[in-house]
This record gives structure tokens, sequence and C-alpha cells, in this order.
């Protein structure tokens, strides 16, 4: 198959990137220069391609897009992956530069890449697109992350309301995928001392994560969540018979 990702150059991205690979598919993916691609693709090996591309711009996915299936011919799978958080502070004191760099991308980047693929996937007749959720997705409301998470919140139902659109194409479907909380710079770059603890109980690495969601996307799962309610009260209740408790961002990233 062959699956293109956005934002595939770090964190979560690269960890699908790899996994994928691992499981010899062919895979593109894109970052926002040359050398985040360059520096991704020193660590890749098998069939890969990395595109610089501006998920806020229609013409740049368009360009993506089109080099992709040049490439390897029909995507298979397209994940939208790339998004950014915000600055840690309340709504009144936030810049509308930070509002608009988080809207731009997890929003509107993520609306316009979805449409680009299921043009490209209606002219195939198959495909899959699958959407990054994360924290708002569920309705959970934390204090200075409410932008981001009202742009997850968004994701989620407006993944859910594209498959109203596409009930005429049997072959292709929106999904939604849950990671969780994952060890990334993403999730890591702004923990206070109360995060830290609950990240070291519910957190886990890339490369635990990724084969899991991997797997169930190559069985077209439409939603696919790995930190599920039942394995949350099983991380809490283990948690509560560890000796050695995490401090520091220091910790978690050992």
């Amino acid at each position: 198959m062959h699956i293109f990702i956005t934002g595939g150059t770090r964190g979560i991205g690269n960890g699908l990137v790899k996994e994928f690979l691992k499981l010899g598919h062919d895979v593109s993916y894109t970052g926002t220069s040359k050398q985040s691609i360059d520096n991704a693709s020193s660590s890749l090996e098998g069939n890969f391609y990395g595109i610089v591309c501006d998920v806020r711009d229609y013409d740049s996915i368009v360009l993506a897009k089109d080099k992709a299936v040049e490439k390897f011919k029909c995507i298979d799978i397209w994940i939208n992956n790339a998004g950014v958080d915000q600055a840690r502070k309340d709504i009144s004191d936030l810049t509308s530069d930070e509002v608009k760099k988080v809207i731009d991308i997890n929003v509107s980047g993520m609306i316009i890449a979805t449409g680009v693929a299921l043009k490209e996937m209606k002219g195939q007749n198959f495909g899959v697109v699958y959407n990054m959720e994360g924290l708002g997705s569920n309705n959970m409301k934390i204090p200075k992350t409410v932008v981001y998470g009202s742009s997850k919140r968004l994701l989620t139902y407006f993944s859910k309301a594209c498959n109203k659109e596409l009930k005429g194409y049997k072959n292709i479907f929106v999904g939604t995928l849950s990671p969780g909380m994952v060890f990334t710079d993403l999730l890591l770059s702004d923990l206070d001392e109360e995060s830290i603890k609950i990240t070291s109980i519910l957190g886990n690495k890339v490369e635990t994560v990724t084969p899991y969601l991997v797997g169930k996307m190559i069985k077209k799962k439409k939603r696919i969540a790995w930190l599920t309610n039942r394995k949350i009260a099983w991380k809490f209740f283990i948690s509560m018979f560890k000796r050695n408790k995490i401090k520091s961002i220091e910790d978690l990233k050992k």
C-alpha cells in the first residue's frame, strides 16, 4: 500500500512513517522544510518520499499529493497528523497570532488536506483518510488548552460529518486516530508539576503506540483508540504500586 502522512518528520508522525516502512509499505510524508525532511530521511529504510509542504496552503497540499501519486501511484491511506499546540495561557492572554497559528494548522490545514485527499480517492474509487485526535476530542476541558482542545473537538465532528457525504462511496471513509498521551515534543513542551504526574501514568513512548495504530489502520478500522477507558483504569491502578515516581520531564524522556 501507499501511505501519505502529513507532519511525518518527528513525533508520532515519524513513528508512523517508520512502522509502515517496517511492514514493507510505500510511504510519502511531509515536513515544513528541506532540513526537517533530510533529518528525518537519515533514519529511514524502505521506499519513502519526503516532501516539503505547508498544510495551511491549498496549492502546497495539492502539489505534495501530486508528487506522491506520481512516485507511488494511488494513495491507500492518508493520515492528517500535522498539528501544533498552543501556548499555555488563558484565552484572554493569547495573541491573535498565537490563536491563528493553531487554527490555521490544526483546523484549516486538516480540512483542506482532507478535501484534497478525498477528491483523489473519489477518482480512484477507494481510500481512507485518518485524522489525528487529541485533548478535547472527547469533550474534556482543561484550562490553558482551550484553543488546542477546541481544534481537536472540531476535528472529531468534522471527521464523522464527512462520512455523511461519502455514502455513495463504499470503499472510502474518514476515520480518526486517538493515540492518547505519547511522549513527543508536542506533549512534553510545557508540562506543569501536576501534568507530569498524570503524563507519567498515562503516557507511552512513540514506538509502543504506533504498531497498534498501524495494525488497526491496515485492517481499515474507522475509529482507532490506543488509550481506552479500561487501559486508563488499569494504568492508574498499577501506578499505586510503583516505587520510582516520575518527577520531571527528563524522567519521562528516559
